[in-house]
């Protein structure tokens, strides 16, 4: 019995020990440990995220930064620290498409005055030295402009009958499309009177076409009496030209065209004719002459030449040429009505005694020079637009050209 008794008291313990309750961990250890490893996942997560991004903008850093430091950076706005440092003091500064503000503007570098640039060069002109050479600065790709000028004011036949000889070439870069610099080969090899140099064609390049035009110019037709420099866009009534040229009483000292005084340059980054304070700080320009089309005796074109050598380069031709550079070299530009960078009324009456034009297309060209040559037809004065200076347009082109609504030329000093 006493057995019996004993095996059961052992039961009872035994199953009593069974059914207690399992000692767990609380529940604040259960949550610091869980939050504790998921904050250290997240970390982990977000250090790989971090340094997978760091690693991105390395590997894209590299190409960036050449980018925005070659010869054809578009405008942007770079980050400047000023020289005390800190995060304080930067500023962003506008980069000029093709010059930044680390781009040397050393003219002898693109020049190379010491070197023959001259990839194509005219056959046969300037052998009788010239009373005018015309050198019209053209873009590679336009021979549709340049076949029009040699069929109209340009024409070789018509240019031997002035009784004063008269030469005209066409001035152009170097493209980066192999065709179109084969086409100005071929061009050459047909009509002779193509001066292609040694730089990059383009429009913030005017400058150096410009500089590289006086090098080719005294280098090569030194004889010359005078130089005209326009564009592919232009009428230039030769004759009457020639005539004023003839009338001056000595052939030197000549920087003439259309004067354009006080203008200030344009501190808009966004537009065409944007001027950048590191490229010119000045307030205001000198006075300076239309890039459409100026004239200049060769005397002084040998001085512009070599005062460019040593001036600083901004992009904008004819403010740096003949105003920059006549300013350093003590040259005046001076205004003659028949010069003009506004567009004239297409009237054959007007371009008879005018002696330059803007905005001319080839189509028009054509036309009017059929027009201005027609025998029948009967002017009864002298046009009053080359009496009076025409107003300064703020719309298109020349709104770089001066600061007030309403200035005119005709108040040039």
């Amino acid at each position: 019995m006493y057995c019996v008794e004993r095996r059961w008291a052992l039961d009872r313990q035994m199953d009593g020990e069974y059914l207690m309750p399992l000692k767990l961990p609380s529940a604040s250890s259960i949550n610091n440990h869980g939050s504790k490893k998921g904050r250290s996942t997240f970390l982990k997560r977000l250090f790989l995220v971090f340094a997978a991004v760091l690693t991105l903008l390395a590997l894209l850093y590299v190409p960036v930064y050449h980018s925005a430091q070659g010869p054809l950076q578009g405008l942007g706005e770079i980050p400047i620290l000023s020289p005390a440092g800190g995060s304080q003091s930067v500023t962003s500064v506008a980069q000029l498409s093709g010059w930044a503000d680390n781009t040397t503007r050393d003219v002898r570098i693109y020049v190379q005055p010491e070197s023959n640039t001259t990839i194509i060069s005219p056959v046969g002109i300037c052998v009788t030295p010239p009373i005018l050479i015309i050198v019209v600065c053209s873009s590679v790709s336009n021979q549709k402009a340049r076949d029009a000028i040699r069929d109209t004011w340009a024409n070789k036949t018509i240019l031997e009958n002035y009784n004063a000889t008269v030469e005209v070439a066409f001035l152009v870069g170097e493209s980066s499309n192999d065709t179109l610099n084969e086409n100005i080969e071929n061009e050459s090899l047909q009509y002779k009177d193509i001066i292609q140099e040694k730089f990059q064609d383009s429009y913030n390049n005017l400058t150096i076409k410009s500089i590289m035009m006086l090098k080719w110019v005294t280098l090569n037709c030194g004889q010359a009496k005078y130089l005209m420099k326009t564009d592919d866009d232009m009428f230039v009534n030769v004759p009457v030209l020639i005539r004023l040229l003839q009338a001056r009483p000595k052939a030197n000292g000549a920087l003439m065209g259309s004067l354009i005084c006080r203008a200030k340059p344009i501190t808009d980054s966004k537009n065409k004719w944007f001027m950048p304070k590191y490229m010119y700080a000045e307030k205001m320009y000198p006075n300076y002459l239309s890039g459409t089309g100026y004239v200049m005796s060769l005397d002084v074109a040998s001085k512009l030449y070599a005062t460019a050598l040593d001036t600083q380069l901004i992009y904008l031709e004819d403010v740096y040429l003949t105003g920059i550079c006549a300013r350093r070299a003590k040259l005046r530009p001076t205004n003659h009505p028949g010069f003009s960078f506004v567009s004239r009324k297409l009237d054959p009456c007007v371009f008879r005694n005018v002696i330059t034009a803007h905005r001319v297309s080839a189509s028009n060209l054509y036309a009017m020079w059929k027009r201005v040559n027609n025998s029948t037809l009967k002017c009864v004065a002298p046009s009053a637009s080359v009496k009076k200076q025409p107003s300064l347009s703020r719309k298109g082109r020349n709104t770089r050209y001066y600061p007030d609504r309403g200035r005119s030329v005709a108040k040039c000093v």
